[in-house]
């Protein structure tokens, strides 16, 4: 019997009203993943699922399980994992679904989320996140320990709280897939040489399709907050040759303005961002910095790292920014969308971005 925590059993619990039959009746899907099949053009699915049954006495044996299948749609997987267990394999708890890239490239996300959300017992708040290879080497970590889902869903929600990944669900990406104004960029995730999940930035889409193209938890950030997305807070480092070692800020506030123009069919967009950060860490063997010197030092870096994060999004044809957004309202007349994908290609961005350093310790 494989260990299950208690504040997890006991979400399951508070979610709704469980009796001993309910539970006897039901597999509790924690986490599904979707991949391209190895030798078809099949879906490889796979769940993750707590089983819950009486020992007697008032107690309960608790089993983690794991289930896979091939098909051809969400729906035929649905069917077959349900023919695998006695009940129910009940999915209104599956905290997780993770994408493998290749599949996420090739067949996009739309047909995967669809039929969830469409369903009376989809879970919409479920987080949705791109894999490094194929999600069910993911999913399949820690098979017999604490189910690998939970240990996802706690690293989504510090790298949310922390501005490292988007605040996405299958609800919310659905509903930006389906606006055709913006692109989405979801979670990416990958495992490392220990086998243990760690968040390894954002993965870039073009329409329901991931790109190909990712960027790491600091571009993450900054297109976060070039998006006026900032949450609790967010961590950047500055690097220049003037100083011996990087120094560290913390982003408290963000204050983010987008303008697009188009003047004789030339699209630009200028986006100017006026943050306030305290320094997080800063050394130097001899400093000789003042704040004002490395506000000015780090406005030029950020704004620098600012414009190679709009060339990657322009060269990966992914318009995570939602300038397409800003163009449509403001100039409906000449907005055409089936041409939108080939004049992004010739979008002009202009970031710039201001520091204010607030103080910290022996800097003034």
């Amino acid at each position: 019997m494989r260990k299950i925590p208690v504040i997890f059993i006991a979400m399951f619990f508070l979610a709704g009203c469980w009796d001993q039959n309910q539970l006897n009746d039901n597999r509790l899907v924690n986490g599904i993943s979707f991949d391209k099949a190895e030798e078809s053009d099949h879906i490889l699915g796979t769940v993750r699922a707590i089983n819950i049954r009486s020992a007697g006495g008032g107690k309960f044996e608790v089993k983690d399980e794991f289930y896979e299948t091939e098909n051809e749609t969400v729906t035929q997987l649905a069917v077959d994992l349900q023919n695998k267990v006695s009940g129910n394999m009940d999915v209104g708890k599956a905290f997780v679904i993770v994408v493998g890239e290749e599949l996420a490239k090739t067949k996009g996300i739309t047909s995967l989320v669809e039929p969830i959300l469409r369903s009376t017992r989809g879970y919409i708040s479920s987080r949705i996140v791109i894999s490094e290879g194929k999600g069910h080497e993911i999913l399949s970590l820690k098979l017999e320990d604490s189910p690998i889902v939970f240990e996802v869903d706690n690293l989504l929600t510090g790298g949310t709280k922390g501005t490292s990944i988007p605040k996405e669900t299958t609800f919310t990406a659905w509903n930006e897939i389906s606006d055709k104004t913006n692109d989405i960029f979801l979670p990416y995730i990958k495992k490392d040489n220990q086998d243990k999940v760690m968040l390894a930035g954002s993965a870039l889409f073009n329409g329901d399709k991931f790109t190909g193209d990712t960027l790491t938890t600091s571009q993450t950030s900054l297109l976060l907050i070039l998006r006026n997305e900032l949450e609790n807070r967010a961590i950047l480092s500055i690097r220049s040759d003037e100083l011996s070692q990087p120094f560290t800020i913390v982003i408290d506030k963000a204050k983010t303005k987008m303008d697009v123009r188009k003047k004789n069919g030339k699209v630009t967009c200028t986006i100017t961002a006026d943050l306030q950060a305290r320094i997080q860490s800063y050394y130097e063997d001899k400093p000789s910095e003042d704040l004002k010197n490395l506000n000015t030092l780090a406005s030029k870096k950020l704004t620098k790292k600012a414009k190679e994060l709009t060339d990657l999004l322009i060269k990966a044809n992914s318009d995570a920014l939602g300038i397409a957004k800003d163009l449509s309202t403001k100039y409906p007349d000449s907005w055409n969308a089936e041409a939108w994908k080939q004049d992004y290609q010739q979008v002009t961005i202009n970031p710039k971005v201001n520091v204010m350093i607030l103080g910290s310790n022996n800097l003034k």
